[in-house]
């Protein structure tokens, strides 16, 4: 009888992210990222550029352009594409914001050993302990890769 009812009553699932031709997949400090295309609009014909991060149970999408942003030191956090925001990326900062936002006496175990020059993959609490943690070699490695992505 009402259209808009049926279509109400059916959840949209999230778009899959799509891995991209010629792809190779960056690995260390317990990450793997991986280029992908994300569907959006609303018959998902248009592709966003992202990086597909995953660790243990842990996986997580972020435009590929704010994951650069992060890495040139313009952004401190980088949020998740989608309706989960309990997973972010972040380099120093972007921590002492985090924490700062939670519970900072919480987070001060393992923000004392926190590399300046470090990102983590952060899983809200921020009381925990990150997903992963990257530094030095790892945090070059994955730059130069995320900068030698196909735009």
């Amino acid at each position: 009888m009402f259209s808009w009812t049926k279509r109400d009553s059916t959840a949209t699932l999230p778009p899959v992210a799509i891995p991209r031709d010629g792809g190779i997949p960056w690995r260390g400090a317990g990450l793997t990222a991986t280029d992908v295309d994300l569907p959006r609009g609303r018959k998902g014909t248009k592709l966003m550029h992202c990086v597909q991060l995953s660790t243990g149970d842990v996986t997580v999408t972020m435009l590929q352009a704010d994951i650069l942003e992060l890495l040139n030191g313009r952004v401190g956090i980088v949020d998740p594409i989608g309706a989960d925001s309990s997973v972010f990326l972040c380099n120093a900062a972007g921590v002492d914001a985090a924490a700062t936002a939670g519970k900072a006496a919480e987070a001060g175990k393992w923000m004392a050993a926190f590399p300046g020059d470090a990102l983590a993959l952060l899983v809200v609490p921020v009381s925990e302990p990150p997903a992963a943690i990257m530094s030095g070699a790892d945090v070059a490695s994955f730059s130069a890769w995320a900068r030698k992505l196909a735009k």
